[in-house]
């Protein structure tokens, strides 16, 4: 997973990115069109849409060489529209975008096809630069690097999810767990569990 602002001096375009045309899906009307803004003025041909569904027509009728997808969507998720638009067009490169950013969720997103995984919030830089260290994908080959989270820390990410799912509404987001309010309200009071410490790439020998 990549963390924004990697490359703040460097201003990509069509030319550096080697691309001219690029999707924005979101069902953030501002962001998207932020995006949008931010993407014809480096001279991009941009096309948008606001779910699943809608992305897949405007992506058939025009298709781009790039696309930058919302992991979490009223409706079918951003990974499930990976999947459909590499099926449509393999050739096209894809970045994967998350307010849940996380390392199990860039790794199914590289692992469908994804070019790399951003966390929100991201900028039209932050994710032209993404594109152009595509080839060198940050989640490691096989994702043998990272353990697997805990159920705890699954579970939590999951309550969080369906919370912002429904605007932050407990009795909602309860109703749709389908646990009772007060067990939800406990389980927010918590932190988020730890993941499995990450082991690393080269251990140290024994010196005994």
């Amino acid at each position: 997973m990549i963390e924004p602002n990697g490359d703040s001096t460097v201003v990509h375009n069509t030319a550096t990115v080697g691309a001219s045309s690029i999707l924005l899906v979101d069902d953030t009307f501002v962001l998207r069109e932020r995006l949008s803004m931010a993407m014809q003025q480096r001279g991009f041909r941009v096309e948008t849409a606001g779910n699943h569904d809608e992305a897949i027509e405007v992506f058939r009728a025009r298709p781009t060489e790039l696309a930058v997808l919302d992991l979490r969507m009223p409706g079918k998720s951003g990974l499930e529209l990976l999947r459909a638009l590499l099926q449509i067009n393999s050739d096209t490169r894809v970045i994967m975008l998350s307010g849940f950013g996380s390392i199990p969720a860039s790794i199914d997103a590289v692992r469908a096809g994804a070019v790399n995984f951003l966390s929100k919030p991201a900028d039209a830089d932050d994710i032209l630069s993404a594109f152009v260290r595509g080839d060198s994908p940050s989640v490691p080959e096989g994702a043998i690097a990272f353990p697997a989270p805990s159920l705890a820390r699954n579970e939590w990410e999951h309550i969080h999810r369906v919370l912002n799912d429904c605007g932050g509404n407990i009795s909602e987001a309860a109703r749709r767990l389908g646990i009772h309010r007060r067990s939800l309200q406990r389980k927010l009071r918590k932190r988020a569990p730890e993941d499995p410490a990450v082991p690393d790439d080269q251990p140290e020998d024994d010196e005994d």
